[in-house]
């Protein structure tokens, strides 16, 4: 494989290491919405010339650990299309889930992943050359390219995840997607809550069951429950078909959203000494 660019070896760990800078930093001080366009670009400046560098950088090193010829360019959509097909599908899978399940606060124009490659990259291929000058500097484009801070991060985020399964035999990329990562948080909550149920009066009386925990999304999917027996297991998917079904269909939704974690941990006389949640790491203020 003949390459212009000489690669550090374990380039994912570099990557990681610059996004989670990233995300603290964005989360630390968000940009702020301003009637003023340009002085909310002028916030967002140097948040996009790195999420540029980022996506450009994280693309190269997939093709990298993949051996295959990485060209010196800075145009995105050129880097993304040198990338095998599936892991396309893994990117453009990734921006279709973020684009559904986080909260944007304003409209999006672009629905798909190329049309956002192809707008980052401007009309005459310098989309990042436009926003690296932007403080004093004019455009060489009729509009500067719109950009999403959270976005950019999300696609570095997934081209991560797929240089770890192709160096380290992860699980599937796909397993970590917005989607499931809210979803991790809401699982914290489920066990507290059950936790609770588990140590109340009356939870051995219950019988077999599903318990619809929360959902539908944007796919269908729910959180719930299967008990029988001793026995349980808890899903993020589609329910079952009702033909399917054996066992009485319980909707939990309210009763989850009412749990106070403090208030049910004291009614079996736990403290839990003021815990707290995080939401995962890309659920920043959208730009």
């Amino acid at each position: 494989m003949a390459n212009d660019i000489k690669f550090k070896g374990d380039v994912w760990i570099w990557l990681e290491t610059a996004l989670e800078a990233e995300w603290r930093k964005f989360r630390a001080c968000p940009v702020n919405p301003d009637l003023m366009p340009g002085h909310e670009m002028a916030q967002a400046w140097g948040y996009v010339v790195a999420g540029y560098f980022l996506m450009e950088e994280a693309v190269k090193a997939i093709l990298h650990v993949r051996e295959r010829r990485v060209k010196k360019t800075h145009v995105l959509h050129t880097l993304f299309t040198e990338l095998p097909t599936e892991h396309q599908g893994t990117l453009r899978e990734y921006y279709r889930d973020f684009l559904a399940t986080f909260s944007h606060g304003r409209p999006f124009p672009f629905g798909e992943l190329d049309a956002f490659l192809a707008n980052l990259d401007g009309g005459n291929k310098r989309g990042s050359f436009d926003w690296r000058y932007f403080p004093i500097e004019e455009s060489s484009n009729e509009t500067v390219p719109i950009v999403s801070i959270s976005i950019m991060h999300e696609i570095v985020y997934g081209c991560l995840r797929i240089i770890e399964q192709m160096s380290h035999g992860d699980r599937d990329p796909l397993d970590y997607t917005h989607s499931w990562r809210l979803r991790w948080v809401r699982e914290e909550k489920y066990r507290d809550w059950l936790t609770v149920r588990m140590n109340s009066d009356g939870w051995d009386r219950l019988g077999d069951r599903l318990e619809i925990l929360w959902g539908p999304d944007y796919q269908g999917r729910h959180d719930y429950m299967v008990f029988r027996g001793e026995h349980w297991h808890d899903r993020f998917a589609p329910l079952p078909a009702s033909g399917a079904l054996d066992i009485p269909v319980v909707d939990k939704t309210a009763e989850v959203d009412r749990f106070d974690v403090e208030a049910g941990f004291r009614s079996i006389g736990i403290v839990t000494h003021g815990r707290t949640r995080q939401p995962p790491e890309s659920g920043h203020v959208m730009f």
